[in-house]
């Protein structure tokens, strides 16, 4: 066995006295980018440590999966992953500028495809749970500081947390899958963090209870000058929607979509920064940026979910790889070329149904 790959009990082991804990891998967050990378590493056999500040999973936005996402959770998730799935639909009715309309997602030999209702609290468990089965480290409620770096290599990170003080954890590769947050990036300096390619965009989102059968079949996107809604059912009894505003909007803390008047609001709305934003450095010799905090669009894109397990993915198959000897700038360059190619293709459609609304400052 390799020298670098060892029993994963002894991850909690540590290095040198005083030196923290010594890993191959250091993932930086606990959504699907991260515990997608956490798999493949510690699958891989090597001694993987995933950090999450969070003290369990929590509620988020983009719980609709591509069909797409089918393929890439069986490969993650061999024991399945139907307990999390609340609905499935065979496309979306898209009204964006125009009248509705349903748009199927395609169909094969084996016939239509279908996307996906999930819940997002219940599937980040199924894959955290995963990671720990694969044999990661997974260190809940433990916040990611400052990269340590040495002669322009990321080799670790200091820690806060569980418990007090802080703690040092050295590691060949550190992957940030912090999201929004952009650990990495905002540590590394503006040029890392990369610019917003949007306007500043805040989605609003909640949930309601009751019938509304229109929604039970499929998913909806309406679009017009002053931004768009989408609403679905998530599961028995259970929508969700998202408003997203170009035009200044007063909405009251009860406000829902027309179709959904007769419901009952699970709670107040919740608000989320969905602003485009690319990496300006993805990849770099001992480290990787993965999921939102190397390519963010908003929720319209329709796969991000399915963009982030793919990041993970890719990030721990070349992470693997440098471990068994291949260049660690080959598989940078191999990363940033792979996230960017897709990340502008996305931008560019996406600016360019923007660009139907009549919105400016896109892509």
């Amino acid at each position: 066995m390799d020298a670098r790959r060892h029993d994963p009990d002894q991850v909690r082991a540590g290095g040198p006295a005083g030196d923290g804990t010594v890993v191959d891998v250091l993932v930086a967050g606990g959504g699907p980018a991260g515990c997608a990378a956490a798999i493949v590493c510690a699958a891989g056999g090597l001694r993987t440590v995933l950090a999450e500040r969070a003290d369990g999973p929590r509620d988020r936005p983009g719980e609709a999966l591509h069909p797409g996402a089918e393929s890439v959770l069986a490969g993650l998730l061999p024991d399945g992953f139907a307990s999390v799935v609340g609905a499935r639909h065979e496309g979306i009715h898209v009204g964006w500028g125009g009248e509705p309309r349903f748009e199927p997602f395609g169909s094969d030999a084996d016939g239509p495809w279908r996307g996906f209702q999930v819940d997002r609290r219940r599937l980040d468990g199924l894959l955290l749970d995963r990671a720990r089965q694969a044999g990661a480290e997974v260190r809940m409620s433990c916040r990611v500081l400052e990269p340590l770096v040495e002669g322009g290599v990321v080799t670790g990170a200091r820690t806060r947390g569980p418990g007090p003080g802080t703690a040092t954890i050295r590691a060949r590769t550190v992957i940030d899958a912090t999201g929004r947050a952009r650990w990495a990036g905002r540590a590394l300096g503006p040029a890392a963090a990369g610019r917003p390619r949007s306007p500043r965009l805040l989605i609003r989102y909640g949930y309601a209870l009751g019938a509304s059968p229109a929604r039970d079949a499929a998913p909806a996107i309406v679009a017009d000058h002053t931004g768009w809604t989408w609403t679905a059912r998530v599961e028995a009894a259970r929508y969700q929607w998202m408003r997203l505003d170009l035009v200044p909007e007063q909405r009251s803390r009860t406000w829902l979509p027309e179709e959904f008047a007769g419901l009952t609001p699970e709670g107040p709305p919740r608000a989320a920064d969905v602003t485009w934003r690319l990496s300006g450095a993805p990849a770099g010799p001992g480290w990787f940026v993965v999921g939102d905090a190397g390519a963010q669009l908003d929720p319209s894109s329709s796969h991000g979910v399915l963009r982030a397990l793919l990041s993970g993915w890719t990030a721990g198959g070349l992470t693997a790889a440098v471990a068994d000897g291949a260049n660690p700038h080959q598989a940078a360059a191999t990363y940033r070329q792979w996230l960017y190619e897709g990340a502008e293709r996305d931008i560019h459609h996406l600016a360019g149904t923007y660009a139907r609304l009549g919105a400016r400052g896109f892509g």
